[in-house]
């Protein structure tokens, strides 16, 4: 298990951006010090699906990295689920949301971050708690019903602060899916 220091929430101007690139440094740095092979193997293929989606935008990069009958499924909040694509999702469907995440840009190095403050792996899967940190424009938010916070325009941007824990598991060396577990929809900070 594995704790990692909280970064500042907020600076005096507005909400901290996200950086996807803190987490792939510290799979990296998990990967430098296991020393168990299927361990290293997991992380590396984590990383290569991380690398992939957010900052390559390689859709059959990201889609090799999992089984042929992946799902992934949200729990939690409602709305969170919703705006996910509902509990459960298919292959097809995966395919079609990481394309309109890509599209839309909310999957980026610079638009997306997992704070973790607890990481655990095993022979079968890779789970973590903590937060994630999503940038999101204003009108993305008023189009599927969001109350922007006090002062916010849709010509804003804004980060969402969410408590989760995502577990990832594996099958024959590749990811089975992601399972998201939501605790509300959390916080929405206007980026200054």
């Amino acid at each position: 298990m594995a704790t990692v220091e909280h970064q500042q929430e907020a600076t005096p101007t507005g909400a901290r951006l996200p950086g996807m690139g803190r987490f792939v440094e510290f799979l990296e740095a998990r990967k430098a010090e296991t020393e168990n092979p299927k361990h290293a193997a997991m992380l590396g293929l984590l990383i290569e699906h991380s690398v992939a989606e957010l900052r390559d935008h390689d859709i059959d990069r990201t889609m090799a990295t999992l089984v042929e009958d992946c799902v992934y499924h949200n729990y939690g909040d409602p709305a969170m689920v919703e705006r996910n694509g509902g509990p459960a999702i298919d292959r097809k469907t995966v395919r079609a949301n990481y394309l309109a995440n890509i599209a839309n840009g909310t999957l980026n190095m610079d638009s997306l971050e997992v704070e973790i403050e607890h990481f655990f792996i095993s022979d079968d899967a890779i789970a973590w708690d903590g937060y994630t940190l999503l940038l999101l424009p204003g009108v993305v938010l008023a189009e599927v019903g969001v109350s922007l916070p006090d002062g916010g325009t849709v010509d804003d941007d804004f980060v969402q602060r969410t408590r989760s824990v995502i577990v990832i598991p594996f099958r024959d060396g590749l990811m089975v899916g992601e399972d998201f577990y939501f605790d509300g929809q959390g916080t929405l900070k206007k980026v200054a």
